[in-house]
């Protein structure tokens, strides 16, 4: 078993979250988990607290995100791990989707972890200790149609993440940034948490309505993974546990789980390993 850490969490009342939160408690961490509206808790609320868990009321996209992650480091002295799960999906096509629904994407999905990162950063760099996780998505790696300004809210998690890899090194932090394909929770499911802009009838038959119907199948949600599995990975990451015991020099940067996001690696590799190959003579061309 690790050591036992200081867990943040957030987006923690469902869903991966919810998993997460509970992976890490049976592993012997203290857990804060996060929740934006108490009245959604239902169950996970005692069934949390039973696990020797606390909650704690914190919007990403609200005020007063940086108090409240500083009330954590306050009341526990300090924050081991923090988790940036909490972010919706949304599926329409760019055009028909507007800009208040893109600034509220971006503000949960991408400042909100900006926020938690900056208020938690000075507590781990003076303890020169600590571990940030951002939850991205296969839609981070590669985009599909209909997706484009989630995978956008999570493109751009990942350039932040990358960057601050690089930032936080000097301080002994590690950064981990997670991958999931399609999991088994309310956010593959159509009813769930994600936002389904009205589809304008100019694409009706395209792509954008393809992928539409895809998430929506009964095929693609048998596909996805259980959301307890990849909460497992997560955590022996963070642990250096289980599948990573023994290979602490391999958690690197990006953490890929599952079939349909190594196959969107995969076939990133192949289109920016085409460029590197055939590319050379036109991004040389400007200086002659």
């Amino acid at each position: 078993m690790a050591e036992t850490q200081v867990w943040l969490i957030t987006g923690a009342s469902r869903g991966l979250g919810l998993e997460l939160t509970k992976t890490a408690l049976k592993a012997g961490h203290k857990v804060v988990a996060c929740y934006r509206s108490k009245a959604k808790l239902g169950t996970a609320l005692a069934e949390i607290e039973a696990l020797g868990g606390t909650w704690l009321q914190l919007d990403v996209a609200a005020e007063d995100v940086e108090s409240k992650v500083q009330s954590v480091v306050a009341e526990h002295g300090h924050i081991d791990v923090l988790i940036n799960n909490a972010g919706y999906g949304m599926h329409g096509s760019i055009e028909d989707t507007s800009v208040d629904q893109i600034d509220g994407i971006f503000k949960t999905n991408f400042v909100g972890s900006l926020r938690t990162i900056q208020a938690a950063l000075p507590s781990m760099r003076s303890r020169r200790s600590g571990t940030i996780v951002n939850i991205s998505s296969s839609l981070g790696v590669n985009p599909a149609p209909g997706f484009g300004i989630y995978s956008a809210s999570k493109f751009a998690l990942e350039a932040a993440t990358e960057a601050l890899q690089a930032e936080l090194t000097t301080f002994n932090i590690r950064t981990l940034l997670i991958e999931p394909g399609a999991t088994a929770t309310e956010f593959a499911d159509p009813s769930g948490t994600g936002v389904q802009v009205p589809l304008g009838s100019a694409y009706e038959g395209t792509a954008v309505h393809y992928t539409r119907e895809i998430v929506k199948s009964p095929e693609y949600l048998s596909q996805a993974a259980p959301p307890a599995k990849v909460a497992q990975r997560i955590v022996e990451a963070v642990d250096r546990t289980g599948v990573f015991a023994g290979k602490e020099e391999e958690v690197g940067l990006r953490i890929p789980l599952g079939a349909d996001t190594g196959s969107e690696v995969e076939k990133r590799a192949a289109m920016m390993a085409g460029l590197a190959k055939d590319g050379k003579d036109l991004w040389m061309s400007i200086y002659t």
